[in-house]
């Protein structure tokens, strides 16, 4: 079996740098920079109810540089376990889609309201673009705390309109940080809020209220504690900003099954397998921002020159992708010289890592041993 391990994602919170104030009379806006956020479709299951999410992360939003005229939409079939929990997620359609990446880690952070299982569910994203001098604050506000990218300087702008706190921002002589690891975990999801604050002449924050947020309450009571807490040099100013950013704790995969249960009948691949070039260990990029762990499982056969093929990911939780990137994983590995076989399975568990452990190295060292949760 096949352990992926990202260690750094067990890193403690990080703290992201404050949000800087602009000066109160705004720039004129740049021609062809746009947001792009996605939205989600009610979720309809096999009996064609619909299905309310208890919780539903925005997917990452992006800045684009033009309007994203021709932009289609992406669906994803899946089922929802007895918890509330969405499985089996796979988009419909293989063809590229720009910006999407996080779609269905998204999805996989959705929970639904528990009850009996339900399956053939159906949801569809579809991208709505705005220019960034027309659209909402909230979008504004958004995309500039979780970018995919550095956002434009227009942001900021939208942002601090009629403040006076200005570029050269005053200074922090003692910055509050809520206590992160006393709020509430968040399973595959991230959270932020935005506090807006005024300074007295003596450097106290004063009006300090959210501004905006992902709607995860402690962490905006906590943000506004922590800038009471903060004091700054002196002078008076107003419409001051700090953002504060809750990463995603650890989203465990779904029990996975045991690989005989999968082994062809007619297998003559041998259980210990005999590794000339090793498979290279790559998690898949998009759900280590929602630290989700995942699993495939994956039978191939192999020539007699060592060379592996006929590779095809049967079952991957808790969605397609994990099967996507153990096929593509194993695909440039290869065996030694040998006989041949056919009938060889893997399971990869994709599993975060903790503090202390090792990284795969890209020169595929031996595998690092199992995560022990």
């Amino acid at each position: 079996m096949l352990v992926i391990v990202a260690a750094a994602l067990a890193a403690p919170q990080a703290v992201p740098p404050p949000i800087i104030a602009v000066p109160s009379v705004p720039r004129a806006p740049v021609p062809g920079q746009w947001l792009l956020h996605w939205t989600m479709s009610p979720v309809l299951c096999r009996d064609s109810r619909a299905q309310p999410s208890v919780m539903a992360p925005e997917p990452r939003r992006a800045v684009l540089y033009s309007n994203g005229n021709g932009r289609a939409s992406a669906t994803f079939d899946f089922r929802i376990d007895a918890s509330g929990r969405p499985l089996s997620i796979r988009r419909r359609s293989n063809a590229y889609l720009q910006d999407s990446e996080d779609l269905a880690p998204a999805l996989a952070a959705t929970r639904f309201a528990p009850g009996g299982e339900r399956k053939d569910c159906v949801v569809t994203f579809t991208p709505d673009v705005s220019p960034v001098a027309g659209a909402s604050l909230h979008d504004v506000m958004a995309t500039f705390m979780t970018p995919r990218s550095n956002p434009p300087r227009s942001v900021w702008d939208r942002i601090h309109a009629g403040g006076d706190c200005g570029d050269t921002r005053p200074a922090p002589l003692l910055r509050g940080y809520p206590d992160f690891k006393a709020l509430p975990d968040q399973p595959g999801y991230a959270s932020w809020t935005l506090i807006g604050f005024d300074l007295s002449t003596g450097g106290k924050p004063r009006a300090i209220r959210t501004l905006d947020g992902s709607g995860t309450a402690p962490l905006d009571r906590a943000g506004r504690e922590a800038v009471t807490r903060s004091r700054f040099e002196k002078g008076a100013h107003r419409g001051c900003t700090y953002g504060y950013f809750k990463a995603a704790s650890v989203l465990p995969a779904p029990p996975a099954p045991d690989e005989d249960a999968w082994r062809p009948t007619a297998a003559t691949c041998p259980r210990e397998h005999a590794w000339d070039r090793r498979p290279r260990l790559v998690y898949p990029a998009s759900y280590t921002a929602r630290s989700i762990e995942g699993w495939a499982m994956v039978t191939f056969d192999v020539a007699p020159w060592g060379q592996i093929g006929n590779v095809h990911a049967w079952a991957a939780q808790p969605t397609a992708d994990f099967g996507t990137a153990a096929e593509i994983m194993l695909r440039a590995a290869t065996f030694r010289p040998g006989p041949g076989y056919v009938g060889c399975i893997e399971r990869v568990r994709y599993v975060i890592g903790k503090p202390g452990m090792p990284k795969p190295a890209d020169d595929a060292p031996p595998l690092p041993p199992p995560v022990v949760d």
